[in-house]
């Protein structure tokens, strides 16, 4: 009996062990298929050119951000048509359900053979207009255009369950072209399309380690799914209490370089041991490093933001930046004064672990607002030059908040000695950095 017994525990012993190890195994993503349809604009007139040029701007984001095999139609929902698209798609899952030959929602006819190839699809999504308003704006002089575009997300394989609805709103405004306002509204919808989805639960990317090296991680997937330098994924933690399955972030991950299939990442910190079986899960970002920061430079002060683009850029990141010299701007009663400098430039970033370096250089304009309220009187002038160059070291105390000091050195050289000075020299300075 001894030996019937030992052979009973060691095959439980080999069952509980498959059956952790199972559990234990990491989720990876792989492309999901999706069937995009046309813009719906029923009810708003839209210019034929600009209706087809958001149609391919919408496209163009389901294919480019590489986790979606995209199959489009050209065929246009309302926002009536769209619930009636979805009634039907319930009405499918119904065992004694028979397809009709043709379907009318709203003002859109699917064949049936159309119907079959949408539903075809894991998800579907449906773009429609809700505002589309271009106007004369007589004060400001300018051509105004705001558009607000709904997408919803229809899981087609689960019920047609709403995954998510998400309502885009983008402006554009010119002050000669209808047209060109028109156009800079339709090019703000890519990248907040892109972000939104990106943010929506069931389309972030889940993968893992594949190797780890010190600080240094090897990860399974690269530019085959869309992910790029500068993206960030959290280190995920799987914790069981009792029968409850629990996971948390501990941990947080820096994309460095992309190749095909796998990507390099920098651990900037961690909480737990890394291994081949260690699950990270995107972080979804606009792409934007946002500085609030105040600097001293030869007595003059100079608070000013920088937004510095992190999404698609390592380790060398542009930047452009605005900061006021307070002590040459003037505000009373009689005169405004408003000085501005604005500066592009460049960072090198440096990652150690929590901490990181920065050098960073730019170059920079002065224009000075100068406005006589009880006259009317307004203008803007340009009035130096300059540039920057400088180090940061930077503290990342939470995932998304850095503390940063800067030390370097300014110079800004007026346009006319006559009526404005040089300035410049040792800046010190400090700030806070969100990561949006």
């Amino acid at each position: 009996m001894k030996p019937c017994r030992l052979a009973v525990c060691m095959v439980l012993m080999l069952l509980l062990a498959s059956l952790f190890g199972a559990g234990a195994q990491p989720v990876v993503s792989t492309k999901q298929d999706i069937a995009v349809f046309s813009l719906g604009y029923y009810g708003w007139f839209i210019p034929f050119q600009a209706l087809g040029t958001i149609d391919l701007k919408i496209q163009e984001v389901f294919s480019d951000i590489g986790r979606f095999t995209v199959f489009g139609t050209a065929q246009r929902l309302s926002s009536d048509g769209l619930q009636q698209f979805i009634d039907a798609l319930r009405q499918t899952k119904q065992a004694n359900f028979v397809l009709p030959e043709q379907y009318q929602f709203g003002e859109t006819f699917l064949t049936k053979a159309e119907f079959e190839r949408l539903t075809g699809a894991f998800i579907v999504v449906v773009p429609v207009v809700t505002n589309f308003a271009v106007y004369w704006d007589y004060k400001a002089a300018t051509w105004n255009c705001n558009i607000t575009t709904g997408i919803t997300f229809i899981d087609v394989a689960h019920d047609a369950t709403v995954i998510a609805v998400e309502s885009i709103d983008t402006s554009g405004s010119d002050k000669t072209s209808m047209n060109s306002a028109v156009m800079y509204a339709i090019n703000a919808i890519p990248p907040q399309l892109e972000y939104r989805i990106r943010s929506i639960p069931e389309f972030q990317i889940n993968t893992r380690i594949l190797e780890a090296q010190g600080s240094t991680v090897r990860i399974q997937l690269g530019a085959n799914m869309g992910l790029k330098k500068g993206d960030e994924y959290a280190i995920m933690e799987k914790r069981t209490f009792g029968i409850i399955e629990d996971t948390r972030e501990a941990g947080l991950i820096v994309i460095t370089d992309v190749s095909q299939q796998i990507s390099t990442g920098s651990v900037l910190y961690r909480s737990v041991q890394l291994d081949s079986n260690t699950q990270l899960k995107e972080i979804a970002r606009q792409g934007v490093d946002l500085d609030l920061y105040f600097h001293s430079s030869g007595g003059q002060m100079l608070p000013g933001f920088r937004m510095t683009a992190s999404r698609g850029f390592y380790p060398v990141r542009p930047f452009m930046g605005i900061q006021i010299p307070v002590g040459d701007a003037i505000v009373t009663t009689v005169v405004d004064i408003v000085p501005v400098n604005v500066i592009f430039g460049a960072e090198y970033m440096i990652p150690i672990g929590r901490l990181h370096i920065a050098p960073y250089a730019g170059v920079g304009l002065t224009y000075v607002h100068i406005s006589v309220p009880p006259v009317g009187y307004e203008s803007d002038s340009l009035t130096h030059v300059g540039f920057q160059a400088g180090g940061r070291v930077g503290y990342l105390v939470s995932r998304n908040t850095r503390l940063f000091v800067d030390v370097g050195f300014d110079y800004w050289k007026a346009l006319d000695t006559s009526l404005f000075s040089d300035y410049g020299g040792l800046t010190l300075g400090a700030g806070i950095s969100f990561k949006l």
